[in-house]
């Protein structure tokens, strides 16, 4: 049998658990004392990665889409469980 790791967390955007790979999942840079992104008024140097469910990142690439900027990119495996491979 083979071992897998998998992480519960929550979304920083909409705050529901999901489920994620810690080392693939998107996540943004969140300054805890703000609840803010750097670029938005939070200390970088506190700033801590928070992960974002696949449902908000399909929002935010509907929009980014729509405006005609990049899209977020979802690497391969970022839902699913990891194999540690013991």
């Amino acid at each position: 049998m083979t071992p897998y790791e998998v992480v519960f967390g929550t979304c920083f955007s909409c705050r529901r658990p999901f489920t994620f790979n810690p080392y693939l999942v998107p996540s943004i840079p969140i300054d805890p004392e703000t609840g803010r992104p750097p670029d938005m008024g939070g200390d970088a140097s506190r700033a801590r990665r928070e992960p974002v469910c696949p449902d908000c990142i399909g929002r935010a690439n509907a929009i980014r889409r729509a405006d005609g900027r990049p899209l977020i990119d979802v690497l391969p495996g970022a839902y699913e469980p990891r194999d540690v491979g013991i």
